[in-house]
């Protein structure tokens, strides 16, 4: 931590000076120069006092007041305070580049602090030429000292009759700059390969901010406000983007932006440390601040015209030009072939390093869109369902199945669906389970009369919860839908088939609860629009619930799922949505008697890995006793338990342990989690012997359906039908029957054929629904 680093001990205390300095320099300067001001004009105040009196007096005064002086300097010495706040609390871990950034800071206030006089000089020069060039008298004759020095001088004369020129080409070198600047301080947080990024990327996220940039300066009518704002923006996206990458390990998506009051709902539980590079891209982004303070528009010779009425047509239609232009490069070029931007969603990490975050992600929000594909008809997507679900009925018409629908028909089960927050088995990594670990081990081994367990392949890693959930409530596959998009957040679900509907169709009520914040990606609204009859956030759970690590208990959810079953009336759908074992894992707030002491050598960081064991013991025991309960009842239940997602730490222990691995292959590891169905009865046709089988999270909602007996829509029969031919689709790509992985571009043979289908069938179900 800092305060155990000797070469940044001081920083709290020189930033505090710091700060100090840059307050005194704003205020000493604000008194000189209104008391120099208004010396200049005190035989103004002197005839307004004779006629206002005092009021009048008191009114010249304030119109020498310069008010943009001090609100320039204040963006920097907020900047300032907060860098000196995180320092003293030890969120700092860098070295000498604060003290870099608080001496260019320093700089740059006195800078701004003179500029409205350089402004002010330059202005009236400028005024003074145009009036002379029409043989008009100076009108403002208030500044003719200081600018008589310059009549003599031949490089005035030079620069007298280039100015507009001059300006002109100031402003133009100012904005590239200003541009240069803010796509550093975009990647230079969290792209530690900048060195290596290729020119003409970086040169294209240049012209991209550019745009921007000069679209703000217009419509901010020629003056620094608008690319200033938009330096400080880069900075703050800059930040964001190294903060999402160390807590989730990929980079921000179009979706993400859906996605800011769930990220700020669940940001307490992280720490926000700060390191050297983002302390460089902030000295960047003032630099760029500094200059955008000396964006001043040429000055009309009438100079009662107030500077907002200045050209502001001129202006308005210039940002209008600029703003379709930036619109143009956005949208028109296609990034893949136009400019070689190749995003592997896999890995969107190194993608984006690789091509720079603004080409990334605008090439992302171009494939956001669900395409339809080239030979649609709805007529033809029908006849392919009937079709695949036709040949699923040939392969199932057993009497097993016929026992197990008479059976569903007959008893009607309540469905308890648990979506357990980042649980999975951490064993599948070579180099932890050498450490001794073996996995949650009531799930794997304690659940011996299951109707079915195993890995579950899901399309997220390390955050997007909602992806899963949406998979298996819906039976649609984030493989077709546009990479990095979070349905819940981006599309109306109003139309589309998914368990809530399917099960209140067959005199189901159905009940969601998350112990958590009901916005958490927009739960409140999907849920709504996917028909389920209630909804119970966080305001329905005791507001002194046991918690453990970054929420409520997963036994208090449980308690509340079996005051449901107990107290209901007929069959119920039950989606628990849990809390507790949700990232950071460097909380350090594990009970000691839960703390696993894990050892593994090589690759992470052990307390890191060690706090989520723990907690994911502890969902696991949780599990068990949830089990138990269920167990004795009384009334038939079906458990469903899987898990979201595998923890953002998990990439660098699969990196370790399977070094050189080729992609999608060696990602997919990371992207799997675990399943279990299990019935607190005997569900006829089946042995209930704990069958292993690996599915996927679009996969589960279908075969928890057929393994109960429970009605199939032909959707589901030609998804499951399906997995004959490509067993998993994710979105990483597709599994062939060999347990390769690959991308959907590479399909070949059946899996083409198959996979083409498929996405017909999504499109009819999803695609044209939403």
């Amino acid at each position: 931590m800092i305060a155990n680093d000797p070469g940044t001990s001081s920083l709290p205390t020189s930033l505090s000076a710091t700060v100090f300095s840059s307050v005194l320099l704003v205020v000493a300067y604000s008194v000189a120069d209104v008391l120099v001001r208004t010396n200049r004009r005190r035989r103004l105040m002197g005839e307004a006092a004779r006629h206002d009196g005092q009021r009048g007096y008191v009114r010249t005064l304030v119109s020498v007041l310069e008010p943009s002086v001090v609100a320039w300097t204040v963006v920097p010495i907020a900047l300032l305070a907060t860098l000196q706040s995180m320092v003293s609390q030890g969120l700092f871990t860098g070295g000498n580049s604060v003290d870099r950034l608080s001496a260019v800071t320093f700089a740059g206030i006195a800078l701004l602090l003179v500029r409205n006089r350089l402004a002010a000089l330059a202005s009236a020069w400028a005024a003074r030429t145009d009036a002379r060039s029409a043989g008009e008298q100076d009108a403002d004759a208030s500044d003719e000292d200081s600018l008589r020095w310059l009549d003599g001088a031949g490089a005035a004369r030079f620069l007298r009759s280039n100015l507009r020129a001059l300006h002109a080409g100031a402003t133009v070198v100012i904005l590239v700059a200003i541009s240069i600047l803010s796509a550093l301080a975009i990647e230079v947080p969290s792209n530690d390969a900048i060195e290596s990024l290729a020119a003409r990327y970086f040169l294209l996220e240049v012209a991209i901010v550019l745009l921007v940039v000069v679209t703000a300066y217009f419509l901010s009518l020629g003056h620094g406000a608008g690319p200033a704002i938009v330096a400080a923006a880069c900075l703050v996206i800059g930040i964001a983007e190294y903060f999402v990458i160390l807590f989730r390990n990929s980079a921000i998506t179009f979706s993400d932006l859906h996605a800011l009051g769930t990220a700020a709902e669940v940001s307490s539980g992280y720490t926000f440390t700060l390191t050297d590079d983002v302390a460089v891209a902030a000295t960047y982004a003032m630099v760029a601040y500094v200059l955008a303070g000396y964006l001043v528009p040429w000055a009309p010779a009438r100079r009662d015209v107030p500077w907002w009425r200045r050209r502001c047509a001129t202006n308005l239609a210039a940002g209008a030009v600029a703003c379709a232009a930036t619109l143009a490069l956005v949208l028109v070029p296609n990034y893949r072939t136009a400019f070689g931007v190749n995003i592997s969603y896999w890995d969107s990490v190194a993608s984006y390093k690789q091509y720079g975050f603004l080409p990334s992600f605008v090439m992302g929000v171009r494939e956001a869109q669900i395409r339809r594909p080239a030979d649609y008809r709805e007529s033809r997507a029908k006849r392919l369902e009937k079709s695949y679900a036709a040949k699923f009925d040939a392969q199932n018409n057993t009497d097993a199945r016929k026992a197990a629908e008479q059976q569903f028909a007959q008893t009607k089960p309540t469905v308890i669906a648990v979506m357990n927050e980042s649980f999975s088995d951490m064993s599948v990594f070579e180099d932890i389970k050498a450490a001794g670990y073996d996995g949650p081990q009531y799930l794997k081994y304690g659940l011996t009369d299951s109707l079915q367990q195993g890995a579950l392949d899901v399309s997220v890693r390390g955050g997007g919860t909602c992806n899963s959930e949406f998979e298996f409530l819906t039976g649609i596959s984030m493989g077709f839908v546009p990479a990095n998009v979070f349905p819940y957040q981006t599309y109306s679900l109003g139309r589309v088939d998914n368990l809530a509907r399917q099960f209140k169709a067959l005199g189901y009520k159905t009940t969601a609860l998350h112990p958590n914040l009901g916005t958490n990606w927009n739960r409140n609204m999907a849920y709504r629009e996917m028909g389920f009859d209630r909804f119970l956030d966080i305001d329905s759970f005791p507001k002194d619930a046991p918690t453990l690590h970054a929420g409520v208990r997963d036994s208090v959810t449980y308690d509340k799922v079996i005051d449901l079953v107990e107290k209901g009336d007929g069959p119920q759908f039950i989606l628990d949505i849990t809390m507790q074992n949700h990232g950071a894992y460097n909380m350090r707030n594990t009970p000691a008697d839960i703390l696993t002491g894990y050892n593994v050598e090589g690759a992470g960081n052990n307390d890191d890995l060690n706090e989520y064991l723990s907690v994911i013991g502890a969902a696991d025991e949780d599990l068990r006793a949830f089990v138990e309960r269920l167990s004795t009842i009384g009334k038939p239940v079906v458990l469903v338990f899987f898990g979201d997602h595998q923890p953002g730490i998990s990439p660098a222990y699969n990196d370790a342990s399977y070094p050189g691995e080729a992609e999608p292959g060696h990602s997919a590891r990371t992207y799997q989690t675990r399943y279990v169905i299990w019935a607190n009865y005997d569900v006829a046709g089946r042995d209930q012997l704990a069958a292993d089988a690996t599915v996927s999270a679009s996969n589960l909602g279908a075969t928890l359906m057929n393994a109960i007996g429970a009605p199939l829509s032909r959707y589901q029969k030609a998804e499951l039908f399906s997995t004959t031919v490509v067993p998993q689709v994710s979105s990483l790509g597709y599994q062939a029957p060999d347990g390769t992985w690959h991308a959907m571009s590479d399909a070949q043979g059946p899996q083409e054929k198959d996979l083409a289908d498929l996405r017909t069938m999504f499109y009819y179900e999803f695609g044209s629904r939403v």
